[in-house]
């Protein structure tokens, strides 16, 4: 008798006899997941905006500091740093004691690191606290996606994870714009001021409203006691040369943008001569569309299959660079952001679902927090090798170095990833553990307060 993959929504995985044609699962969730997934999106939502806020605030400060573009790069090589170092950790830390503690901690650190913003008065001062930043957020994404695989059949889970991933996306809309506005009326202190109030709401309603997820990954390890003394290489998805290539595709996708985004900055403040509303305006489109795209489009990979969504998303992120190189008017320059945007609302929820597609459910998080750290060698490289290669290149040519690398990530995914189908991404020996079914509805998942 074969043996088929279910992943009930109390994350359990399942051993069934062979499905018999024409029984399929449900489409919906249960609507208590589904409240839960709605307001983990509202709670990063509420963050999000409170970052896109400061994000076009950053090269006014340090200008006033008397700091430029190598300050900028610091910065976000700081934030990304501290972000590879301690991803993977906080990962296994939410496979073992739980999301909501990291969630927690994330969104509380943001409050803090937005308060101390207002009282720094020195270019090193903003660096320390970004790095402080990093760190504490670290464990913010490989939490939040261990809670959608605890409670989302594989199936919807690109869908869901672009729902819940798309709220990142919302503090892009009005935060930037928002941001630039307080900037230009009140200066420094209110962009800061009104996010960190708005990552206090955040804190606030996750820690009422949004419960504990982990017990299916935590009764699944017990089945299996030995799994926690395995060493971290045996822990790793299979094959490894594919879970090398999702890390690859993510350290590429995030190097692009990092490599030009201090120089962008101050590309389109000296150069284009944009104001820091503009500049807003079309961080804010970027997040608009990654929004949109991911909400409408993010189940896309769940129908067609994860490698087409990954090659034509980076296709249209693309395009960002390019833009940058022939196109000054500002009108035309948030179109390619909008564009830009759709291209990475289709690549995230694809390469979140394919890791999660070949990763064992005891390491989701785990699994995760090395993709995060994959991410931030690359945010970390980025801004690194700008600091050197702005000394000698034009900003065209830095950006035309980002969209080269973009390219080869292209025919990287084209052909390495395999097929059209979502179990192309499955090992075809794929083991999962047993657990009992109950009369054949789908349960609501059992959840953990606190």
């Amino acid at each position: 008798m074969s043996t088929q993959q279910l992943l009930r929504v109390t994350g359990e995985l399942v051993k069934v006899g062979e499905v018999q044609p024409g029984i399929q699962p449900r489409e919906s969730l249960p609507s208590k997941t589904r409240r839960i997934l709605f307001l983990l999106a509202a709670s990063i939502a509420l963050m999000m905006t409170g970052y896109g806020i400061v994000l076009p605030v950053f090269a006014k400060r340090l200008g006033e500091l008397g700091s430029g573009v190598a300050a900028l790069g610091l910065m976000s090589m700081g934030f990304a740093f501290a972000q590879l170092l301690l991803s993977p950790f906080m990962g296994s830390f939410a496979d073992r004691f739980g999301r909501k503690p990291l969630i927690l901690i994330a969104l509380a650190g943001e409050v803090v690191a937005n308060s101390t913003f207002v009282l720094a008065h020195s270019t090193s001062l903003y660096i320390a606290v970004r790095v402080f930043q990093g760190a504490i957020t670290a464990g913010l994404l490989p939490a939040v996606m261990g809670v959608v695989a605890d409670t989302v059949p594989e199936r919807q889970r690109a869908r869901w994870m672009g729902i819940v991933m798309g709220s990142y996306g919302a503090g892009f809309i009005f935060g930037p714009a928002l941001g630039g506005f307080l900037f230009d009326h009140w200066g420094f202190v209110a962009p800061f001021g009104v996010s960190a109030a708005l990552a206090l709401v955040a804190l606030i309603l996750a820690f009422v409203m949004v419960p504990e997820t982990l017990s299916a990954s935590v009764h699944a390890q017990k089945q299996n006691p030995g799994a926690g003394r395995r060493g971290l290489f045996a822990t790793l998805p299979r094959p490894m040369y594919l879970f090398a290539t999702l890390l690859l595709l993510d350290f590429i996708a995030t190097f692009g943008f990092a490599f030009i985004e201090p120089q962008m900055m101050f590309y389109m403040y000296n150069q284009l001569f944009l104001s820091p509303t503009q500049l807003g305006i079309i961080v804010g489109g970027y997040g608009l569309a990654m929004l949109v795209g991911q909400a409408s489009l993010g189940q896309l990979s769940d129908r067609y299959g994860r490698k087409p969504l990954i090659v034509l998303g980076l296709l249209l992120s693309f395009m960002l660079y390019p833009g940058l190189i022939f196109i000054h008017q500002f009108g035309l320059i948030f179109v390619v952001a909008a564009v830009a945007g759709t291209g990475g609302a289709l690549v995230s929820p694809a390469l979140s679902a394919a890791y999660l597609d070949i990763a064992e459910a005891e390491h989701r998080s785990q699994v995760m927090g090395i993709r995060g750290s994959s991410a931030a060698l690359g945010a970390v490289m980025g801004p690194m090798l700008v600091a050197v290669v702005s000394l000698w290149t034009t900003p065209q040519g830095i950006f035309a170095i980002s969209g080269g690398v973009t390219l080869v990530a292209v025919f990287l995914a084209l052909v390495v990833l395999k097929g059209r189908a979502r179990s192309d991404m499955l090992p075809a020996n794929e083991e999962f553990k047993a657990a009992p079914l109950d009369d054949g509805g789908l349960q609501e998942p059992e959840l953990v307060n606190g």
